[in-house]
């Protein structure tokens, strides 16, 4: 077989003609042609084996021959004629559909359990993400309420030291360093109590009407004490004297001019700016008298001592002391007043819950 072969390859046969030696040399052929190149009519099939080996030779050779005189152009080779065919038993193209399939096959295999897996990943996700929020909203929520807890304690606490705030704002004795930390211990109270106002709209475990009345009662007299304080450091400055003096050695007119003019014209800007508060109504109306008094008497006493009437001096110094005593008498009254009204509001306050 191998002998053939070589003669194939060395005389350069055809391939139909190869079929054709094959078929008369009493092999089966392993090639496949095509009816382009090959056509065999069934009624001369006897004649067709009748041919001799030598004449497929010399047609074979003929043909080479023949070819071998053509001139190949490129069109020649890009014919079909010219070109020679391959086995089709040596390549089987992959089919498109079957590949599909088995692909399809796959999926289908593998949804038995890609499905099933989904959804349980899905449904753990859910569980988890429901589990955190929850968790965050209790997390929330506690500390909502160990921040209610701890802003009410503070609340409370600062509440029981109003009446202390309450005296040193209405008694003379304290000094305006006592007035003015009273001051900023009012202002501390306020600010727990608007935290804790904030914090009453995150709970549901108290009556936000009854705990809002009671509030603005608070608020209220933090305002109130406020004004107190803000009047009393302004009255504080109003017809304050040193000693007038009423002697001939000690008198320098133009100076005590001056002094005296100061002191008027600081209460009557300090007169304008006390707030108003009803028990101090009286107190206001009066001062506003004292500081006109006290400018008149101011007058006279400066005349008696430029006429070295010095008795005279003496007794309209006494005059404008007693002057500014009667009107501290009446600041006394609006600050015990005051005193009184704001314990009883002060009582009449429950705890905040």
């Amino acid at each position: 077989m191998m002998n053939i072969i070589e003669f194939f390859n060395r005389n350069k046969i055809k391939s139909n003609n190869k079929i054709k030696i094959l078929d008369i040399l009493g092999f089966e052929p392993d090639f496949y042609y095509d009816s382009y190149n090959y056509e065999i009519d069934p009624g001369n099939l006897e004649d067709n084996n009748d041919i001799i080996f030598e004449e497929l030779l010399n047609i074979n050779e003929g043909t080479i021959t023949k070819e071998a005189s053509k001139t190949v152009t490129h069109e020649d080779i890009l014919k079909p004629e010219s070109i020679e065919e391959t086995p089709t038993d040596t390549f089987n193209p992959l089919n498109i559909t079957q590949q599909i399939q088995r692909v399809w096959s796959d999926l289908e295999s593998r949804r038995k359990w890609v499905r099933p897996l989904l959804i349980s990943t899905f449904a753990v996700l859910i569980i988890i993400t429901g589990t955190s929020v929850f968790s965050n909203i209790r997390t929330n929520e506690a500390e909502i309420n160990q921040e209610a807890i701890t802003v009410t304690g503070n609340s409370n606490e600062l509440i029981e030291l109003l009446p202390t705030l309450i005296e040193i704002s209405t008694n003379t004795f304290y000094s305006k360093y006592d007035v003015s930390n009273a001051s900023a211990n009012l202002q501390q109270i306020e600010s727990s109590l608007i935290q804790y106002q904030e914090n009453l709209a995150f709970r549901d475990d108290v009556n936000i009407n009854d705990v809002q009345n009671n509030l603005n009662n608070i608020f209220q007299l933090i305002n109130l004490l406020d004004l107190v304080i803000s009047y009393r450091i302004l009255n504080s400055e109003v017809l304050v004297y040193n000693e007038l003096p009423t002697d001939s050695e000690n008198i320098d007119i133009g100076s005590i001019t001056l002094e005296l003019s100061e002191i008027i014209a600081k209460s009557k800007v300090n007169i304008e700016q006390l707030p108003d508060i009803e028990e101090f109504q009286n107190h206001k109306n009066l001062v506003n008298i004292a500081t006109s008094t006290a400018e008149d008497l101011h007058g006279r006493y400066l005349g008696a001592l430029r006429n070295n009437e010095y008795e005279v001096a003496s007794s309209i110094s006494t005059a404008i002391f007693l002057n500014k005593e009667t009107e501290l008498n009446a600041f006394k009254n609006s600050l015990n007043e005051f005193k009184n009204n704001a314990l009883i509001t002060y009582e009449s306050f429950s705890d905040l819950p």
